[in-house]
């Protein structure tokens, strides 16, 4: 099969130009003469590579650059940009954007084919090198409503899966410029996850991007959020999906902390999902933010009934007994975590719980939690990630 090059250009005679010598170079080539037109075109049959001129009418050749580079579905997708600007401030715009490769205008169709070529090679050689590296399992804790614990859940969790499994794991705060997870590891990051915005962080080699991991005591490498929540925005869906395909392809396994939200970057999360936790407290305002929660990404269809697993977390003495909070839900209750008042003194040590309290029932309850998700496996099925234990 040829492969598919969309053309985005205002100038029809450019559009004709280009469209023929690739053509006659073997690509399958659509054109688009605006940068919405190539939006809808993509959405409807994604190519292979997307070469877009900068100025143009409504969407420009940023914009649209950007929009892709934002959205999972399309943020690895190869774009290169041509531009009658030829200023450095406007060659690093366009790779700011997102851009592989720039090629200044008047066109020499020699040059543009020779990048294309490069270009398209080296995505070929990316999957096919990707294909045979085993990936890790990624589990979500997310909640619909804050105070019921999922910072320290997927913080003991993550600790528990490693010492369990007895393999690698890592653990990332998506709870963007909010997060604790640090401070229950009392832990002082390096480099954060916003920091990848300074780096070409798609050619990043693995050594670079070990710099981004605190390690843990326990084991656990540590890919902390934004230190302030100001900087929370400069964090996208390409960043968050690469920070996951990389993780999950160094360790075995990997933990994240989701916000209270349905943005970009969770969705982006959830579609990378292999297993959910949804966490969530026996009282009737939690349970039905919660309820919510659960209707959200079902009617979204980021995430399966059958891989989301709903965790009760007792964070105080009293509230709905587990078959009240099961009915409140419509559904089971598939794990419990009993109360216990030294969850707060631990995170005032700054030491895990379950590394602290090692004879409490709550402990035992977190282990048995991460011994369900330790024995996931995930298997490739009609292009859909299959889990089971």
């Amino acid at each position: 099969m040829p492969e598919k090059i969309l053309f985005v250009d205002d100038e029809e005679l450019i559009r004709k130009l280009v469209g023929t010598f690739l053509g006659r170079h073997g690509y399958s080539v659509r054109t688009a003469c605006t940068g919405a037109e190539a939006l809808r075109a993509i959405s409807e049959d994604p190519p292979d590579l997307v070469i877009t001129d900068l100025s143009m009418p409504d969407v420009d050749g940023l914009a649209l650059t950007q929009q892709l580079r934002a959205s999972p579905l399309t943020s690895r997708l190869p774009i290169i940009m041509l531009s009658a600007h030829k200023e450095t401030g406007d060659v690093l715009a366009g790779y700011g954007a997102g851009a592989d490769e720039y090629v200044p205008k008047p066109v020499e169709l020699a040059v543009l084919g020779a990048k294309v070529a490069v270009v398209l090679s080296r995505t070929r050689v990316g999957v096919a090198t990707a294909a045979p590296t085993q990936r890790g399992i990624v589990s979500l804790f997310m909640h619909g409503k804050g105070g019921v614990g999922t910072t320290t859940l997927a913080v003991n969790t993550a600790i528990s899966i490693a010492e369990v499994s007895r393999s690698s794991v890592a653990l990332l705060d998506l709870n963007l410029g909010f997060g604790n997870a640090e401070m229950l590891l009392d832990l002082q990051p390096g480099r954060r996850l916003d920091q990848l915005a300074l780096f070409d962080f798609r050619q990043m080699e693995p050594t670079a991007f070990a710099e981004f991991l605190t390690p843990h005591s326990s084991g656990v490498s540590f890919l902390a959020g934004p230190g302030t929540p100001e900087v929370a925005e400069s964090i996208t869906p390409a960043m968050v999906e690469f920070a996951l395909e990389r993780l999950r392809s160094e360790v075995a396994h990997v933990v994240v902390d989701l916000p209270v939200s349905f943005s970009d970057v969770t969705l982006s999360a959830l579609d990378a999902a292999d297993l959910v936790c949804v966490v969530t407290s026996p009282e009737v305002a939690a349970l039905k933010a919660t309820r919510d929660c659960l209707r959200i990404t079902e009617r979204l269809r980021v995430v399966s009934p059958e891989r989301t697993l709903v965790v009760l977390n007792r964070t105080s003495a009293k509230g709905l007994p587990n078959d009240k909070a099961a009915e409140f839900l419509h559904r089971r209750i598939d794990a419990t975590i009993p109360y216990d008042p030294q969850f707060a003194e631990s995170a005032d040590e700054g030491r895990p719980f379950v590394t602290a309290r090692r004879l409490r029932p709550a402990r035992r309850a977190i282990v048995e939690l991460a011994e369900r998700i330790a024995a996931c496996k995930v298997q490739k099925r009609d292009e859909q990630r299959v889990w089971a234990t």
